[in-house]
């Protein structure tokens, strides 16, 4: 009886692997932010870049995760 379970364990397993979803996406690998390209900046109002990390602020809209230093 013990081996009965131990090959259903089994085949559950492979069941969940063939089905699990491993095509690439777009993101580097070490990539896990959002990005907002063009949005405003609630915070600083000054126009994210693609390559800056952002957050969404509840409903108001987006920040950059640290804005950038001003040129005052």
């Amino acid at each position: 009886m013990a081996f009965w379970i131990q090959q259903a364990l089994t085949s559950t397993s492979i069941r969940e692997l063939e089905q699990m979803d491993t095509t690439p996406n777009d993101r580097p690998a070490g990539d896990l932010y959002a990005h907002a390209p063009g949005r405003i900046c609630t915070k600083c109002d000054r126009r994210i870049e693609a390559s800056q990390p952002a957050r969404k602020r509840g409903e108001s809209g987006w920040v950059h995760d640290v804005c950038p230093p001003t040129s005052d």
